[in-house]
C-alpha cells in the first residue's frame, strides 16, 4: 500500500464538504475520483496532496503521517500533484518551466537541465518554445511535465484533460499510459467518462460529501445511486426486452 486515507473529512464552518471518506492506494493502481460538481471530491483531493488540512481523519504515504505536512514536505516525500489551471510561467521556455520542478532533486542547474530536458521529451513538448505561446493542451501537458520533474511517486492529476478536443483527449490518455508505464502512481480527478472508463482500474464516486460507491469502472457506472447522482438516466440499461426511453438525459 502506498497511500491510505482514513476518515476523511473537512468541515468549513458549518458546510461539511467531505465525511468520513477512506481511499486505498497501492503502488502501481490508476484511480478514478469522479462526481457531480460540489461532490466533495476535489476537497478530498486537497487533502491528499497537503493543500487542505482534513477536519478528522488521517493520510498516510508510504509508512509516514502526511496529514498535516505543508504541500513541500508532500512533494519531498514524493506526492505530486497538478492543478485545474495550470501555472505557467510565461516569459520561460518550456524547458525552464520544467527546471523549476526539477530544482527539488536536482540542485545543481545542469543536473536540472538534464533531467528537465529527459522530462520534456516524455511529454512530447518542444524544450524552446515559450510558455506565452502554448495553448491549452500545451499548457496541460506543461503542468504535467513540471510535476513529473519532481519524481513523485503518487501522482495526483486534477482535471488535465478537461477542455481538451476528442482528439486531444486520446493524446493525453496516451501521455498518462506513458507516464504510468515510468512506474508512477496516480490518482485522476476527472469528468470525462472516456478517460475513467479508459485508464482507471478502481473508482471511486462522491455525492454530497459521501462516497457513495467504490469498484470498477464497469461496475460503478450500473449502480442505481451513481447513475441518479451523476451519469443520469441514460446510463440506466432497461431490463430485458423494454422498449427504448424517450427523452432520457
Amino acid at each position: 500500500m502506498l497511500l491510505e486515507a482514513k476518515n476523511v473529512s473537512k468541515a468549513f464552518g458549518s458546510f461539511l464538504a467531505v465525511s468520513g471518506a477512506d481511499l486505498t492506494v497501492d503502488e502501481g493502481e490508476i484511480i478514478g475520483l469522479i462526481g457531480p460538481n460540489g461532490a466533495g471530491k476535489s476537497t478530498f483531493f486537497n487533502c491528499l496532496a497537503g493543500d487542505t488540512l482534513p477536519t478528522t481523519g488521517r493520510v498516510v504515504f508510504d509508512g509516514k503521517d502526511v496529514t498535516r505536512a505543508s504541500p513541500e514536505a508532500h512533494a519531498r516525500a514524493g506526492i505530486g500533484r497538478t492543478f485545474q489551471v495550470p501555472a505557467t510561467f510565461e516569459d520561460m521556455t518550456v524547458l525552464e518551466n520544467v527546471m523549476v520542478g526539477a530544482f527539488l532533486r536536482h540542485p545543481h542547474r545542469n543536473d536540472a537541465r538534464d533531467h528537465a530536458r529527459r522530462i520534456v521529451e516524455l511529454t512530447g513538448l518542444r524544450p524552446d518554445q515559450s510558455g506565452r505561446s502554448l495553448g491549452t493542451p500545451g499548457r496541460k501537458r506543461l503542468g504535467i511535465a513540471q510535476v513529473l520533474a519532481t519524481e513523485p511517486r503518487l501522482l495526483l492529476l486534477d482535471e488535465s484533460l478537461a477542455g481538451l478536443t476528442p482528439t486531444e483527449v486520446q493524446e493525453a490518455i496516451a501521455l498518462v499510459r506513458r507516464v504510468h508505464q515510468t512506474g508512477v502512481t496516480i490518482v485522476i480527478v476527472e469528468h470525462i467518462m472516456d478517460v475513467i472508463m479508459t485508464l482507471t482500474k478502481r473508482v471511486l464516486v462522491f455525492n454530497q460529501g459521501h462516497v457513495i460507491a467504490s469498484g470498477t469502472p464497469e461496475q460503478v457506472v450500473r449502480q442505481d445511486a451513481v447513475i441518479e447522482a451523476y451519469l443520469g438516466r441514460a446510463h440506466r440499461r432497461p431490463p430485458p426486452g423494454s422498449p427504448p426511453q424517450a427523452g432520457a438525459s
